[in-house]
Order: structure tokens, then sequence, then C-alpha cells
């Protein structure tokens, strides 16, 4: 039973992110989606067309959304669910965010274009060099209490065996100048701590001064590929 009310959670999520991706009332959806967890219906696909299609005309070629959009959206839908679910989804108590792809930009630090060319160089590392890098902005750590707390907990229980250099986490937290990277034990093995701060004050920091954000991250990120290549 928790199992099938675990899927019907994330199917729940999926479906809300493509009906109200432009709605944005997190809190409205987060108590639509527990009111809905435990009901044997759904949402149709017809409710689902009708409204996304409210907020996303899918006749204009200028629209480009990105797997990024769905992410960002996703994350603050997931922290509502777990601020309102807690008493009906049991597992909320441990649950941690996750990603849908490399990158949440939650907080919209880098433009579309830059998000794009991120997302290519982040999936080439994926594959060619089996390194899982996760890219995330945000203002708040929400459920956790701080930004290491916030970093582990999403890169430990998002990390995927496949990539066999390990798997490595950016949090990036422009309102509180805060900046986390955080290793799992198999990167550490080629990314030590003295390394990745070394990062951020010689590369990080000084672009994002200027607000170089996206130069600041490309530049770590072919970084971390050379030094994962020695």
């Amino acid at each position: 039973m928790l199992k099938e009310i675990y899927n019907k959670f994330w199917i729940l999520i999926l479906v809300t992110n493509l009906t109200w991706l432009q709605a944005q009332d997190y809190e409205k959806l987060g108590k639509e989606i527990c009111e809905n967890i435990t009901k044997s219906d759904s949402i149709s696909s017809e409710k689902i067309f009708k409204e996304f299609s409210k907020y996303y005309d899918l006749d204009n070629e200028k629209n480009d959304l990105l797997i990024s959009d769905f992410n960002g959206f996703s994350f603050n839908l997931q922290k509502e669910i777990i601020k309102n679910c807690s008493n009906k989804l049991p597992f909320l108590d441990s649950y941690s965010l996750m990603p849908l792809s490399n990158i949440a930009d939650i907080e919209k630090t880098f433009s579309s274009d830059q998000t794009k060319k991120l997302e290519r160089q982040l999936k080439e590392i994926q594959y060619k060099n089996r390194l899982q890098i996760i890219v995330i902005t945000t203002d708040d750590y929400f459920p956790n209490e701080n930004i290491d707390e916030y970093s582990f907990s999403i890169l430990n229980n998002n990390y995927n065996n496949f990539f066999e250099n390990g798997g490595i986490i950016f949090v990036i937290n422009l309102k509180e100048r805060n900046i986390r990277i955080s290793t799992n034990s198999i990167a550490k093995e080629k990314l030590s701590d003295e390394f990745c701060q070394d990062l951020i004050d010689k590369t990080i920091v000084p672009n994002f001064k200027n607000e170089k954000y996206f130069d600041g991250i490309e530049q770590v990120i072919h970084k971390i590929q050379t030094k994962i290549q020695e």
C-alpha cells in the first residue's frame, strides 16, 4: 500500500508540473496533491491538457520550455507538499528533494541559452567521464537546516551507481552569498575537499563578484572535467 501511495505521489507531481507549470501557486497545488493522494481516481488526461494549454501556448515556437523549468517548479512544489502532507505521507519525514535533470535553477540565475549550454556540458561529462554533476540555485534549504545538510541530502539520495567516478553537487545561494560544492565518497578520490574549496575561492567567487555566474560555473566544470581525466 505504501509503495502504491509513493508511486501515485510522483505521478501526481509530474502531472501537476505539466498542468500548472506557469501558474506557480505552490501552496494550492500542494494541498491538491495531498487531497488526491488517498483517492482511487486521479487527474484526467483531458484536464491535464486543458489546464496546461491555459499557461503554455503549444503552437508558439518562441516558447522554450526547458527541463530545468520543470526542475525549479518541481522543487518548489515538493517543498509545499512536505509542509502540508507529512501527516498523510509518512515517508516525507525522510524525503529528499529530487531534481529531474542536472540543473535546478530555481532562482533563474542563468539565461535560457546558458542553461541549455550547461545542460549539454553536464550530460557530456556524465557519459564520457562517468561523473554525475548537479547544479542548484536556491534561496532556502528547506526541508534541511543548512547548506551542508541540503547538498548532501540531495546528492546522496539521487546518486546513480552508473557513474563510476561518483557524484558532485553545486548549491548556490546568491541571497546569502553562500556556495557549497559537495562530493560523494567516490568522487572525493579525485576531487578532494581542498580542490573543491580552491575552485570556489579562485574561480567561482571572483566571477560571482562581477555577476558572471555562468562564466564561473562553466570554468569550474571544465576544471573538474580536466581533473577527472588525469
